[in-house]
């Protein structure tokens, strides 16, 4: 039941307590739920690295058995979203943005559990996807079920925007990500009082996250330089390159996900075709099981700088279509986190290549390029540049850069623009409309 004002409310007041007593709720609980999600897609690591493990023994019998474990784990992931809980499709952000009204306690529900289920089989199968975009729809309906069952202290649908923001901030350990986050991409209106409870929120939630790990980092840089305004230009190349690799991984997403519309419509034929798609995962993760899941070993040896020039660039062309077609099987996953690798791989595969090329660089210009193609990946997928610029140095603490990588995001913003192509988000959900 909603609450009822004597007079209406000014978008420039400031929220009463009460009603900040439930935003920090809110903060709680949906940090809390994020954190729960985040334990939950590690050990979905830790699974597929056990069969990783498994598979040394050379067993042609232990290998058919792997190949057959990704295949049913990837089906199940799929076969629970179709079957359950259709919402629950992908990173959940569309939803979210779709969602005109909040849907009911029992429907949200049902979508974190299909979440927590679905993920950890999807991530656990191979598939190279993040855990950021179940992270914001979970905590939108972790705030559904709280302003249901919980404390009548907040109303109306911002809740939403709470809650979902609230999840972002979790995810990456980044509270002011999560707020701009929340207004650039979501398209909450940006008032004095939404930013006041958005700000709130997203700082509970990052506190919540540090009491279980630490107030650590995400992806830790260490930039320490400055960089004369000759080298400036440079970082607008990084930009060019990294928006052009998502830009063909945006388009071979669209040409994926318009078969999988088309040509697997019934839930049968999805569910056979991700199995079908799992046991190939399976066959990479015996070859190269660092190309699966979020790719934990590819950051961090691109970061130290120690990932061969070819092992990157063919990491690179590995991940742009197994993340495509995982991401078109519908199973949970985001894509903020495939487009931040995307970007450290590209900056990493620039840095290399222009070192070879010309020789001798600043000692932290590899850094740089990463935090750049960072920004630039993010900025050219989604047309988010505070979010993107904002996130890139709040995961990375590569406060001192922010001029290259503004300039970096804005030639990558710019070449996507040039190409004509929309932002990832509006192109997916112009494809979901034209197949119902």
């Amino acid at each position: 039941m909603s609450r009822h004002h004597s007079r209406p409310e000014s978008p420039d007041e400031l929220p009463s307590l009460s009603e900040q007593l439930g935003t920090i709720l809110i903060g709680v609980f949906a940090g809390g739920i994020a954190v729960a999600f985040h334990a939950v897609m590690n050990l979905a690591e830790e699974t597929r690295a056990e069969l990783a493990v498994l598979a040394d023994s050379h067993s042609l019998l232990a290998e058919a058995g792997i190949v057959l474990a990704c295949g049913l784990l990837a089906a199940a992931s799929v076969a629970l979203v179709r079957k359950v809980a259709p919402e629950a499709e992908g990173s959940g952000i569309a939803a979210v943005l779709e969602a005109q009204r909040s849907p009911g306690p029992i429907r949200a529900l049902r979508i974190m559990w299909v979440k927590f289920v679905a993920g950890f089989c999807g991530l656990a199968s191979g598939m190279p996807l993040g855990r950021e975009g179940p992270s914001v729809q979970i905590g939108a309906m972790a705030a559904v079920l709280l302003r249901r069952y919980g404390p009548r202290l907040f109303y109306r649908q911002r809740s939403l925007y709470q809650g979902a923001a609230a999840g972002i901030a979790a995810a990456f350990n980044a509270p002011l990500s999560g707020v701009v986050f929340s207004f650039e991409l979501l398209g909450q209106p940006f008032t004095t009082r939404n930013a006041f409870e958005t700000i709130l929120v997203c700082g509970i939630a990052d506190w919540v996250c540090r009491m279980f790990h630490g107030p650590v980092l995400e992806l830790p840089i260490l930039i320490d330089g400055f960089r004369e305004w000759t080298e400036l230009p440079t970082f607008a190349l990084v930009g060019l390159w990294a928006g052009l690799v998502a830009l063909v991984f945006q388009r071979l997403l669209l040409v994926c996900a318009r078969w999988f519309h088309a040509r697997a419509r019934s839930n049968a034929a999805a569910i056979a075709a991700t199995g079908a798609w799992g046991g190939l995962l399976g066959v990479v993760l015996l070859e190269w099981p660092q190309l699966l899941g979020i790719g934990h070993e590819l950051f961090a040896t691109s970061i130290a700088g120690t990932l061969p020039l070819a092992v990157a660039a063919a990491a690179l062309a590995a991940r742009i279509p197994l993340t495509a077609v995982s991401y078109a099987t519908g199973a949970p996953g985001g894509l903020i986190v495939p487009a931040l690798l995307f970007g450290v791989l590209s900056g990493h595969v620039f840095a290399d290549g222009f070192v070879a090329a010309v020789g001798t660089v600043e000692p932290d210009f590899h850094a740089v390029c990463l935090v750049a193609g960072m920004a630039a990946s993010i900025g050219a997928l989604f047309r988010t540049p505070l979010t993107a610029m904002i996130m890139a140095v709040e995961i990375t603490g590569a406060y001192s850069c922010l001029l290259e990588i503004s300039i970096a995001y804005v030639a990558s913003h710019t070449l996507l623009g040039l190409a004509r192509e929309p932002d990832l988000y509006s192109a997916l959900k112009r494809i979901h409309a034209s197949h119902g």
